[in-house]
């Protein structure tokens, strides 16, 4: 506390009222956050992890701020027992956890991510609405489900819509209920509508939650702040933290008003605003407080530098050129100045108000050998690999012939042998889909793991052989994405649609294979939108193109939302209308994202060759220079360059892949190969689900009848992709296993301590392995009470094998953080069979399994993640086709 500011101590001792934090660019938001609840746990005694819940905007800050929680947790109480229990995520994930913990009839409900949802539609156009909107498939489903977006915002005020919008939106709903999904929006209005009209619902919230923080609240929406208010409405002490000056997200709906009138709404006198800068120097301060400082709709404050970088005459300078080259040309040359000071590459951001000129920027990079990374740049579908791809389900289709197929894999930058292609052809040239009548039967991810296969390709040493293997990994995603929503469309009618859907959309939809990698960090330079760098620090910042109509930028035309409904319809509908003022917090947002130096430039040749507004604000500071070639950077006086290991997040699963096999692990995680999905996908997490509901209410005292078990299949047992024949047997196989299981242990469901419960484990170093528990009981071993880690199993893998395992070690390690406690036993329980297997637990164990992943982790960061291969491993692995040779292959899985 001792190295904190006034300000900062004052919000984090802010406890015992409601709080807004208005926390400026650079002001250590994320420690005072942590902080706070930290002293929570420490300074109320009644308060547990449960009680807090915590959310932040990115999946990303919610990793940042639940390692710092975790290592300041360690250090101030002792321990982090319990942790696992506090929810750190984004407010969908919230929801989505309180909805099916505690509402049966949601438990099998998934939320549509952009790309599904989009898919979703498109497959059930003639049904989910758009129709009555004569809205156009494929051609307006983004602004389909925009429009559908905003009116689950304001569905309170349905009353006032027209007939053909009110028909629209009902189909919508009830399309994505009847297939058991959610949108983004359709779970945060069931969210608030189960916590106005469901009182045991609301109850559980209230009781559960007692201190709710939300970060970058600037960026919340109507119906987002409804459910903030709500909960704030059932007893919950709320602090909002955020920044009305960088607000950017408009026209995604959020609201500022949010914000800026927050202390007036809930009647809150406690207002604490940070206002120095500890990330950036005084002159990146300067120039940012001197453009800011001309809008007029902000909460009164003035930002400060308190940063320990000095500022050298030269670090912060702006320059025009005659064509756009000699601004890229520039902006190359002082990357090189920069990385030979030793700033490193992935340290320095070029960041554009359009991805539009990023193309051109990257070609020159490209020729003066600087590595980058093109942050949202959608060119997996141009890679000659993914061509090729493409290729197989084109010819299969009839849209391409064998030359063009072989053509278009002889393109690719590796060795095939044309026996192999050949071979690979002639299955293609066999496959007759017009004999195929049963979805199940043509299954494209099949169809392209058969191929691969078969042309034998494998990683060689080679950089540009594992870039085609990063992009065919990807394909394998793109394949997935479509199959996730089409799998039960019939063959025809899945491969045509999957060819429209590879011709059309999904250029548009995915960035090559290695950009998608989250578990490495290359030191590249980063090219990305100001919107993309939210959140993100840099030793050197360039924004090129300060040209007006580019930043600020112009406003587009074409068909939009206020075409398809009414402006009067949405509350505050000119939050969408982005203006000068918003314009400029997203200037402002680039520049405070420089830790030193700041480099803003534009091109007099540019078809908009009116100067930008804020290129001429921005020179009104005096630390603001023009460019001097003879500049020379000083060495020792770098800003805090932190090279930190890249957070790493991993769960049971993915640990146990990796102890089997750290290069299966690769060509997963990495590479992102996706097994075909069977039809009877979906059953073990079905059987899972009904214990677990079985196992609670044993806790919780109720009574297991015939009746309840019925209604739990009704509920729960989902099997989204079995046929009616295969989904009746499958169900009476599970009833089976269930009425085995309660007739085994009807005596000891009262021994059960914890069900399905969620552990989390912070091993350091930004390692965090988290997962669920199926379940903790109590039994009797030599007339002494005994705790037992049970694993239920529906997979065919043998009992006494999977208690080796590393997941079981795992298991115990988690159940020690979440309850302090260690356990004596582990086992596992196979459903189907009913056979058992157990192993006790000691120190030693807990004390091997952190090293063994803290050693994982350190090998999945550095890319180490090498082959163990036996007869045992290869023979029963899936992705063995694109880790083997053939010799391999004959060696160990007999050919």
């Amino acid at each position: 506390m001792a190295k904190l500011s006034q300000k900062q101590i004052d919000a984090i001792n802010a406890i015992d009222s409601d709080v807004e934090i208005i926390a400026c660019a650079g002001a250590g938001k994320t420690g005072v956050v942590t902080r706070r609840i930290i002293n929570i746990l420490k300074c109320k005694p009644n308060i547990t992890p449960e009680n807090i819940v915590a959310f932040t905007f990115t999946r990303k800050a919610a990793e940042e701020l639940k390692t710092r929680i975790y290592s300041i947790g360690k250090a101030e109480l002792g321990d982090t027992k319990g942790f696992a229990k506090m929810y750190i995520g984004t407010i969908h994930g919230f929801c989505l956890n309180m909805l099916q913990e505690y509402l049966p009839e949601f438990q099998t409900f998934t939320i549509l991510d952009d790309i599904h949802t989009k898919l979703f539609v498109e497959r059930y156009y003639n049904e989910i609405g758009m129709l009555d909107l004569g809205l156009q498939k494929y051609l307006e489903t983004d602004l389909f489900i925009k429009v559908m977006g905003l009116l689950n915002e304001n569905w309170a005020d349905s009353a006032n819509w027209s007939q053909d919008v009110q028909t629209a939106f009902q189909k919508y709903h009830d399309k994505m209920y009847s297939e058991r999904h959610f949108d983004y929006s359709l779970i945060l209005r069931e969210m608030v509508t189960q916590l106005e009209n469901n009182k045991e619902f609301s109850n559980i919230i209230a009781k559960k939650v007692k201190y709710l923080t939300v970060d970058e609240y600037q960026d919340t929406n109507p119906v987002q702040e409804k459910l903030i208010s709500l909960i704030k409405k059932l007893g919950a002490n709320l602090c909002v933290v955020g920044d009305d000056d960088q607000t950017i997200y408009q026209f995604r709906g959020s609201d500022s008003t949010n914000i800026l009138t927050f202390t007036q709404r809930y009647n809150i006198s406690n207002f604490i605003v940070l206002s120095t800068n500890y990330r950036s120097t005084e002159g990146i301060v300067d120039v940012a407080q001197n453009v800011i400082a001309n809008n007029s709709r902000r909460l009164p404050k003035f930002m400060e530098s308190g940063c320990s970088t000095v500022y050298d005459k030269g670090d912060i300078v702006y320059k025009e050129f005659d064509y756009p080259q000699a601004e890229y040309e520039f902006i190359a040359a002082n990357i090189e100045k920069l990385h030979n000071i030793g700033v490193p590459y992935s340290e320095m951001a070029i960041l554009l108000r359009k991805r539009k000129i990023s193309a051109y920027i990257a070609r020159t990079l490209n020729h003066h050998d600087i590595p980058f990374i093109v942050e949202g740049m959608n060119e997996l579908m141009n890679t000659p690999e993914c061509r090729a791809a493409k290729c197989i389900f084109d010819y299969i289709n009839g849209e391409c012939d064998l030359k063009e197929l072989f053509d278009r894999w002889l393109a690719v930058n590796y060795p095939f042998n044309p026996k192999e292609l050949t071979s690979a052809f002639n299955d293609l040239m066999c496959l007759d889909i017009s004999k195929i009548k049963h979805y199940p039967e043509f299954n494209l991810q099949k169809i392209y793991h058969n191929f691969l296969e078969k042309i034998n390709l494998i990683e060689d040493g080679k950089k540009s052989t594992e870039l085609i293997l990063y992009n065919l990994g990807k394909f394998s995603q793109v394949i997935n994405d479509y199959e996730t929503i089409n799998y039960t469309l019939k063959p025809k009618s899945k491969l045509s649609g999957f060819c429209s859907f590879l011709q059309y959309k999904a250029a548009d939809y995915y960035p090559e294979g290695s950009l998608d990698n989250s578990l490495t960090k290359p030191d590249a330079v980063q090219i990305m939108t100001v919107h993309q760098s939210k959140g993100l620090e840099f030793a050197a910042v360039f924004i090129p193109n300060l040209n007006k109509n580019f930043f600020p930028a112009r406003k587009v035309g074409g068909k939009g939302v206020w075409n398809v409904i009414s402006r009067s319809w949405i509350s505050g509908s000119s939050r969408f209308d982005s203006d000068l003022e918003d314009e400029r917090k997203l200037f402002y947002v680039a520049v405070t994202r420089s830790k030193k130096y700041l480099f803003i430039t534009r091109a007099k040749d540019e078809k908009d060759k009116a100067t930008s507004i804020f290129f001429m604000e921005a020179q009104k500071s005096p630390f603001m220079l023009p460019y001097q070639d003879n500049v020379a950077y000083n060495s020792s006086h770098l800003p805090d360059l932190k090279r930190q290991n890249v957070p790493i997040t991993l769960n049971f699963s993915l640990l146990e892949d990796y102890f089997e096999c750290p290069y299966r692990f690769k060509l997963s995680m990495f590479y992102g190969f996706v097994q075909p999905i069977p039809e009877q996908m979906g059953y073990g997490n079905a059987l899972h689900e009904v214990i677990r509901c079985i196992n609670q209410s044993a806790i919780e005292g109720k009574p297991i009848t015939d009746k309840y078990v019925n209604n739990l299949f009704d509920e729960v047992f989902y099997l989204p992709y079995t046929s009616t024949k295969l989904k009746e047997r499958m169900t009476e196989s599970a009833k089976r296993a269930i009425k085995k299981y309660l007739e085994r242990n009807k005596t000891t469901l009262g021994d059960i301590r914890l069900a399905e419960s969620a552990i989390e484990i912070d091993i350091g170093d930004g390692i965090t392995v988290n997962g669920r528990i199926d379940m903790v009981k109590d039994t009797m071993v030599n007339g002494k009470k005994k705790t037992v880690i049970v694993d239920f199993k529906t997979a065919n893998k043998n009992v006494v094998e999977a208690i080796n395992t590393e997941q079981l070690k795992i298991y115990s390690l988690g159940y020690q953080e979440l309850t302090g406690k260690t356990a004596d036993y582990m086992e596992i329980y196979h459903l189907d069979s009913e056979n058992t297997a157990r192993k006790p637990i000691t120190q030693d164990t807990v004390a091997a399994v952190k090293d063994d992943i803290r050693e994982a982790a350190q090998h999945i960061r550095k890319n180490e993640l090498y082959k163990k291969c036996s007869k045992e491993n290869c023979s029963k692995c899936h992705l063995s086709h694109l880790c083997l040779s053939k010799t391999e292959q004959n060696t160990y899985t007999g050919g």
